[in-house]
């Protein structure tokens, strides 16, 4: 979990996915539209523990280090919010519609758990302290409003949020 919250941003451009494949970038093109950022932030991260020096799970069996790998990509890959209602629809039926949820003894539910406890970390902000949760939604907006400014210049559609 640790490390999902540390990469699930890693060189993040300032803007969305839709962003990213409206104008063609390459990381759209790379993942095929699907998930971009979260799988470059993948990406990214696995490169970075890849380099010598960095790889504090080198020591690990591959059986292991394949478990550890699979687990961090799939709680990334959650923060994505075009999967939101759908990771919701299957954690509500499994925990509030009375479905079986054993996140000790099914790798399904573990999985599932661990994708949502990435997911309510991703968008905690509001839940902090006044001053910092203010900074954080400065930064945001200013960053959403960018992003806008880029899709005003280009003839684009201006995303919601991204609006002045």
């Amino acid at each position: 979990l640790y490390l999902a919250a540390t990469i699930h941003d890693v060189d993040h451009p300032g803007v969305n996915n839709h962003f990213l494949i409206a104008v063609s970038d390459r990381r759209a093109l790379l993942y095929n539209d699907k998930s971009v950022l979260e799988n470059h932030h993948c990406a990214t991260g696995f490169d970075v523990l890849a380099r010598k020096g960095c790889d504090f799970l080198a020591g690990m069996e591959k059986k292991a280090y394949r478990a550890v790998r699979e687990a961090v990509v799939d709680m990334v890959l959650a923060t994505d919010l075009a999967q939101h209602f759908a990771l919701m629809t299957m954690f509500k039926k499994k925990v509030v519609g009375g479905g079986e949820f054993d996140p000790e003894g099914a790798r399904e539910d573990r999985t599932l758990l661990m994708q949502m406890l990435m997911k309510c970390a991703d968008v905690s902000n509001p839940t902090k302290a006044a001053p910092l949760y203010y900074e954080w939604i400065q930064r945001i907006t200013a960053e959403f409003h960018a992003q806008g400014d880029r899709e005003k210049a280009l003839g684009l559609p201006v995303s919601p949020f991204c609006n002045r």
